[in-house]
């Protein structure tokens, strides 16, 4: 055990033993349900009393009933989800599905980190949480459900398909503890959406006659982020700049595209991509020329220091590229009108909130490239806190698709939740929150989606917060979880169980 002498110890210990330790990949939960389920039965046996439903899609669902005398307490609905995005820096990759989490404390002492991967802290912090509140025999408590959800990361999947009628959930207050910053209760959140771009390709398998010249370019060692969180962040996108350079390039060179690939996650900045082209031998010179003077700017914006971080805005931006063997490539009119596509269409902040200061209201992530023999794919998210905003920008995304001859595919969307500062258990848990900590607390709003919206949509009347410790740089093998605030938030959940009457 690395954290089980951080306080409180029972939550680090579900943190770092049942989550860290088992593979939890979207889509690939069935260890961590496992997992759980086993946790559970186990607090069953020794005492705890809980009953689990589970429904088709894996949503695992814990009652426990009230402490004695305050039985006609309100039911409160404490939420997580049990998947994590799985990212890796490692030069020789990680295994997710095998390998647990290895989790580290930072030389500093006050962060917890992974060595090279994701931690996970997003959202398995709050899993251990809530873990953790439901067997704290000191805590007097009305009754408590407890909803851990499946694949939130790649399509909110879980809060979708969740099936209310079996877990027959009675709360109108709902906990989520999936947020980031303490001090900070979050009370609305963006809604959503991706669309799909697919050309279909023929190629042609050139012959090895010295003719032709084929380059790998590849941009790496971008920061990333979390596609709502971070987006406002001025990082780089590593499509966006590849599909700068291509552009810059074809405006003297004559190229064929081979393939593009980059990005694994929709709601992920992509750190990396590669793209291999072909151009005649004659213009090596003039490419060599083209990519040298393209790294020369981009390294002159991305290394300058931003007046925000006072730091770089990307320190380890890379762009290297060199020849290749011969590949099979496709036609120069479908190049052109692969890379336009992909330098035209927006990817960052659309617009700012005009009624919330410094909130993200609009934005759009060019998220995943990848090519096979027949087609390749461009996977955009988009994301509003304005559903008529989302709409208006879709309908850009589905326009230029079709000028430029794609196939367009636009997947559903899922609410956002609008904020409402008034709400009583808002400001109920508020104050609860102020008198834990000593000192106001901040209510937000946050741009990226969260599975209160989906959820509230479907249980009239719910009233919802957000709430959690200090994680930074999500969806990043850079996660890093701050570890006093651990013990802080469990104290704000505990007196907000305690003292809801």
């Amino acid at each position: 055990m690395v954290l089980e002498h951080f306080e409180p110890s029972h939550v680090w210990r579900i943190f770092e033993q049942v989550l860290t330790k088992t593979p939890r990949s979207s889509k690939k939960e069935e260890k961590i349900r496992g997992a759980v389920k086993n946790w559970l039965n186990q607090q069953k046996k020794n005492g705890a009393p809980l009953s689990i439903t589970e429904d088709a899609i894996g949503n695992i669902c814990i009652k426990k009933s009230a402490s004695s005398g305050i039985e006609n307490s309100p039911p409160i609905l404490l939420q997580a989800h049990l998947d994590m995005v799985c990212e890796t820096d490692r030069p020789g990759g990680f295994d997710f599905d095998s390998q647990p989490i290895p989790v580290r404390i930072q030389n500093n002492k006050e962060w917890v980190d992974a060595d090279g991967t994701t931690l996970g802290a997003d959202n398995g912090i709050g899993v251990a949480l809530i873990l953790g509140l439901l067997i704290d025999e000191k805590i007097n408590h009305g009754p408590l459900e407890v909803l851990l959800t499946v694949d939130e990361e790649t399509g909110l999947t879980g809060a979708f398909e969740l099936d209310l009628q079996k877990h027959k959930i009675q709360s109108k207050y709902l906990i989520n503890v999936d947020s980031e910053e303490l001090g900070k209760i979050t009370m609305g959140s963006a809604g959503g959406g991706d669309t799909i771009f697919t050309k279909k390709l023929r190629r042609t398998v050139p012959k090895n006659d010295g003719k032709r010249v084929f380059f790998e370019l590849y941009v790496s060692g971008l920061r990333g982020g979390h596609s709502g969180g971070d987006i406002h962040r001025n990082r780089g996108n590593a499509h966006k700049i590849i599909a700068r350079v291509m552009s810059n390039l074809l405006e003297t060179v004559k190229c064929n595209l081979c393939t593009w690939e980059g990005g694994s996650k929709h709601n992920a900045i992509p750190r990396e991509s590669t793209i291999v082209f072909a151009a005649k031998v004659e213009d090596t010179k003039n490419i060599e020329r083209s990519l040298k003077d393209q790294k020369k700017q981009l390294e002159k914006y991305y290394k300058s220091i931003s007046y925000r971080t006072q730091e770089a805005i990307e320190p380890n931006f890379t762009m290297k590229w060199k020849k290749i063997k011969i590949q099979s490539y496709i036609s120069r009119a479908n190049t052109n009108d692969i890379i336009a596509t992909a330098n035209m269409v927006h990817s960052g902040v659309i617009e700012f909130s005009p009624s919330m200061r410094n909130l993200t209201q609009t934005s759009n992530n060019f998220a995943i490239v990848r090519t096979s023999e027949s087609k390749i794919e461009f996977i955009f998210s988009t994301r509003s806190s304005i559903d008529a905003d989302l709409h208006a920008f879709r309908l850009v995304l589905l326009q230029l698709g079709k000028l430029a001859g794609w196939k367009v595919k636009q997947l559903g969307t899922y609410p956002g939740w609008i904020p409402d500062p008034s709400a009583e258990f808002l400001q109920f848990a508020k104050l609860q929150y102020e008198k834990t900590i000593g000192e106001s607390v901040e209510l937000k709003a946050v741009h990226g989606g969260l599975e209160t919206g989906i959820i509230g949509a479907m249980i009239p009347g719910l009233q919802m917060i957000s709430i959690g410790p200090s994680i930074q740089n999500p969806h990043t093998p850079a996660e890093r979880l701050k570890i006093k605030d651990v013990a802080i938030l469990y104290e704000v959940l505990k007196n907000i169980i305690q003292n809801l009457r």
